[in-house]
């Protein structure tokens, strides 16, 4: 039941910030942390041509971090198809729906693609797949396990996917995350961390499923934001202290992984 904390949104972008909010977290006792990492932020430029963000991520990895695959542009390319993921996407994201908005051709050929390239720039399996904005389609575990994930999770939820020794297995707990587009969803969010964390933590200590925390590159340009966010992970750090995804959920990540399902 360690603490699973998340950076998202990690390219060359956000280099800058990522690396901040990754010095933050070992500043407030978080050893070990997942990195989301984006093929090409908003097509801002591609992860394999910034040598910088590149070595980073596999240091990052060689000190225990682990580093798994955030979508391609963490952006809604086309129309979504369907009322409920339309309502779905305008309620939870601004136009980064982007795993609703792709066809089953072309998210299969995404995340096959991405996951051996990712895996050839930082030289280890890449084993987990979060969606932009936690937003999946019905049916979105099956072509993940295809495609060699083992792990993936929503917004309210976590989930360790078959790999035909273990079966697959779902805990449900929000996640404790922000939200800074505007003022109102700042205040808000940072209100409902503190009652996420305090449900984190019952759970935890009822042994029912890991906490987990989400942070992104723009809660680092809110100090508000950061306190309470320091605040969660403190107090959800104690008693078991923080954890990669696989390691918590107990997932084989080493390099004879890679490309096993390619």
């Amino acid at each position: 039941m360690s603490l699973l904390v998340a950076i998202h949104d990690v390219a060359p972008g956000h280099l800058a910030t990522v690396q901040h909010l990754r010095e933050r977290l070992a500043d407030w006792g978080v050893e070990r942390v997942t990195l989301l990492a984006v093929p090409d932020y908003h097509g801002d430029g591609r992860l394999q041509d910034s040598p910088a963000t590149v070595a980073w991520l596999r240091a990052r990895a060689d000190a225990g971090d682990e580093v798994c695959l955030h979508g391609h542009f963490h952006m809604q390319l086309r129309a979504i198809r369907g009322r409920v993921d339309r309502a779905r996407a305008r309620l939870w994201t601004a136009g980064e729906g982007e795993c609703l908005a792709q066809g089953e051709g072309g998210r299969r050929r995404m995340l096959w693609d991405e996951k051996r390239g990712l895996e050839d720039l930082i030289g280890r399996a890449v084993v987990g797949f979060v969606a932009p904005a936690w937003l999946e389609p019905r049916g979105f575990a099956a072509t993940l396990t295809q495609a060699g994930f083992r792990w993936h999770e929503g917004g309210t939820w976590v989930e360790r996917l078959s790999d035909g020794h273990m079966r697959s297995r779902r805990w449900r707990l929000p996640v404790v995350g922000f939200a800074t587009r505007t003022t109102a969803r700042r205040v808000t969010s940072i209100v409902w961390s503190r009652a996420a964390t305090a449900l984190a933590q019952r759970a935890t200590r009822l042994g029912l499923a890991p906490a987990r925390v989400a942070l992104h590159p723009a809660d680092a340009a809110s100090p508000a934001v950061m306190a309470a966010a320091e605040a969660s992970v403190r107090r959800l750090l104690q008693p078991h202290g923080s954890a990669t995804y696989a390691t918590a959920l107990k997932i084989s990540a080493t390099r004879r992984d890679v490309h096993a399902a390619l």
